[in-house]
C-alpha cells in the first residue's frame, strides 16, 4: 500500500513538473507577443528605427563626401568625382526625411505604459484561474482605452497616471491573492488532513478575488463609456462626457479603496 502511494506521489510530481514546463513556455510566448503588440513599445521601436537609419544615411553621406574631397585633392578625373558626389547628394535626401520622421515621432505622446510583466495564469482547475483570465482580458482593454483617452486628451495627464497606478496596484493585489489561492490548493492537495481547514479560506480568498475583478470591470466600463461619448460636440454629449468622467473617477476610487483595504487586511504581501 505504501509502495502504491509512493508511486502515485512520483507520478503526480512528474505531472506537475511537466505542467510547470508547459506553463513556462506559454509564459515566455505570452511575454513575446505582449512586447510585440504593446503600442508604447511599438512607438519606441519606430523612433529607434528612424533614428538608426537616419544616422546610417548621414554616415554614408559624410563618407562619400570625404571620398569626393580626397579624390578631388588627388586630381582624379571629373566623371569619378561626379559619381561619388552624386552618391553623397542622394544619401542626403533619405537622411533628411528620416530625421524629420524621427522628430515627428518624438513630438507624438507615448501611449500609456502597460503592465511590465505578463502574469502567468493559475493552473487548470484552480479556483483562481477564471478570475485571473477575466482580469487579463480587462487589463488589455483598459490600457487600450487609456491610450485612446491620452491621444484624444479626454482627461489630463495627471488623471491618466492616477488611473494607471490604481489599475496596476489593484492588479498586483489580485495577482498576489491568486498566488495564495494556488498555494493553499496545493497544500490541500498534498495534505488531506489540512483540507478541511483550508477550503473555507480558499473560498473566502476566491470571493475577494471575484469582487476585485468586478470592481476592475466597472472601471473598464466607465472608461469605455467616456471614450464613446467623446465623438460628438453637442451640449448634451458634453454633459454626458462629464458624467462618464465622474463615473470613471468614482469607479477608480472604489477599486483603489478595495485594493487598499485588502492590503491592510494582509491580502497583499508587503515588500
Amino acid at each position: 500500500m505504501a509502495v502504491k502511494s509512493a508511486q502515485r506521489g512520483q507520478r503526480r510530481a512528474l505531472l506537475q513538473r511537466g505542467l510547470d514546463f508547459v506553463g513556462d513556455l506559454s509564459d515566455f510566448a505570452a511575454r513575446k507577443i505582449s512586447a510585440a503588440t504593446d503600442p508604447r513599445a511599438r512607438q519606441l521601436r519606430r523612433r529607434r528605427r528612424a533614428l538608426r537609419w537616419a544616422l546610417i544615411f548621414s554616415a554614408g553621406c559624410v563618407f562619400w563626401a570625404a571620398v569626393t574631397a580626397v579624390l578631388a585633392a588627388w586630381g582624379w578625373f571629373a566623371l569619378l568625382l561626379q559619381i561619388t558626389g552624386a552618391i553623397a547628394v542622394v544619401q542626403v535626401i533619405p537622411a533628411t526625411l528620416l530625421f524629420f520622421r524621427y522628430y515627428w515621432l518624438r513630438s507624438e505622446p507615448l501611449p500609456s505604459q502597460r503592465p511590465t510583466t505578463t502574469r502567468r495564469l493559475p493552473p487548470m482547475g484552480s479556483a483562481a484561474r477564471p478570475a485571473m483570465a477575466a482580469l487579463g482580458a480587462s487589463e488589455r482593454g483598459f490600457f487600450s482605452l487609456l491610450g485612446v483617452m491620452e491621444r484624444g486628451a479626454l482627461v489630463p495627464a495627471a488623471e491618466i497616471q492616477d488611473l494607471t497606478d490604481a489599475a496596476n496596484h489593484s492588479a498586483a493585489a489580485m495577482a498576489a491573492t491568486a498566488a495564495q489561492v494556488v498555494s493553499m490548493e496545493r497544500a490541500a492537495q498534498y495534505s488531506e488532513s489540512s483540507r478541511g481547514q483550508l477550503v473555507p479560506t480558499i473560498n473566502a480568498f476566491t470571493a475577494q478575488l471575484g469582487a476585485g475583478v468586478r470592481q476592475y470591470n466597472e472601471m473598464v466600463t466607465a472608461a469605455a463609456q467616456l471614450v464613446s461619448s467623446a465623438n460628438g460636440a453637442t451640449v448634451a454629449e458634453a454633459v454626458s462626457q462629464q458624467r462618464y468622467r465622474h463615473e470613471l473617477v468614482g469607479a477608480t476610487d472604489r477599486l483603489a479603496g478595495w485594493a487598499q483595504a485588502f492590503d491592510e487586511l494582509g491580502g497583499l504581501p508587503r515588500r
